[in-house]
């Protein structure tokens, strides 16, 4: 090997060193985590018609609601949430309650004075033994 190539490779190594040093302790933020698990617990609770669960041995776990007030001159830039997503957050606080059934009593937009849009949505848990 000629001394020019034991230059090279060792610039080489020690360049890799560096980099490798360099990103000792480097941490990346990411919500990724928080999306997947919000995901996940939204997937393991089923929406059932009452007729449907009161045929399976259950026990009831409370009401569960979500909101949003929303004012369109203000939040032009961001829009309100779908039905779906409401829906999605009474699947997760069905399951923050130990849940696995839930029965939507009500979804939908709602007259409120203090908001231009006013979405409310609200149900009833259950975990359902069988």
């Amino acid at each position: 090997m000629n001394l020019l190539n034991r230059i090279l490779l060792l610039s080489l190594f020690t360049l890799v060193s560096l980099v490798i040093a360099g990103c000792n302790g480097l941490s990346f933020r990411t919500n990724a985590d928080e999306y997947v698990t919000y995901q996940a617990t939204a997937t393991t609770v089923d929406i059932y018609q009452p007729s449907e669960l009161y045929n399976h041995d259950n026990e009831p776990l409370g009401e569960v609601m979500t909101t949003y007030c929303g004012d369109i001159r203000k939040d032009i830039a961001t829009s309100a949430p779908s039905i779906n997503s409401l829906q999605k957050e009474l699947k997760v606080q069905t399951r923050e309650r130990g849940g696995n059934a839930l029965i939507i009593t009500e979804c939908g937009k709602v007259i409120y004075p203090a908001c231009s849009i006013y979405l409310e949505c609200s149900g009833l848990a259950y975990f359902l033994k069988s």
